[in-house]
């Protein structure tokens, strides 16, 4: 996975707009999956994380002349997918709606309990059979977290960054980044534990 730390090689300072389009395409395709994690760590959620993401990819299309190098490109449009993300956020948060049909509150009284439900085996670690529940609470946790600490999280753990790639690419202390790693792994610990 590329990060801007990484990407040193410079464009030939004689390409065209358009001959430079083919370059940042397969650069853009290849992080596709890191900048879609960042956008999914800013939202709270993975829906409408793709959509953040070539929200920044077509302005960046618009601004390709500007890009002298892999890792300009890279930056700016880590900056520009966490930036468009937050936007979305708060365009979703004004937004949000409650179910106020009495026929969808009854649907959610008759949903089944699954509190009292273990999700992981505290000796061995191993998942129950009921993987939703698991998956529920995991979402649940996830959701306790910052944007900026689910993000960090999510590109540690899933994409294997390293502090300096996350620092670079959330534009924050590498300190910060490890400790938004560290906490959150503790939060995330405590609450799934918690909820046996």
């Amino acid at each position: 996975m590329k990060s801007p730390q990484d990407s040193n090689m410079k464009f030939p300072g004689n390409l065209s707009a358009h001959q430079k389009g083919p370059m940042l395409a397969a650069l853009y395709q290849s992080t596709f999956p890191q900048f879609t994690a960042v956008a999914a760590g800013v939202l709270g959620r993975q829906d409408g994380a793709e959509d953040v993401v070539q929200l920044a990819a077509s302005i960046a299309l618009s601004k390709n002349t500007q890009f002298e190098s892999e890792a300009s490109f890279l930056a700016w449009m880590y900056s520009a997918v966490r930036k468009c993300a937050l936007n979305e956020r708060r365009k979703f948060t004004r937004r949000r709606t409650y179910a106020t049909d009495p026929v969808n509150l009854q649907l959610v009284d008759n949903e089944p309990d699954v509190s009292g439900a273990k999700s992981v085996d505290p000796g061995s670690g191993e998942l129950s059979a009921d993987q939703t529940c698991f998956e529920d609470h995991l979402l649940a946790a996830l959701q306790e977290l910052s944007g900026e600490a689910r993000c960090c999280l999510l590109l540690r753990t899933v994409h294997e960054l390293s502090y300096a790639e996350i620092a670079e690419i959330i534009e924050i202390p590498q300190g910060t980044a490890m400790s938004h790693v560290h906490r959150s792994r503790q939060l995330l610990r405590k609450q799934l534990t918690s909820k046996d």
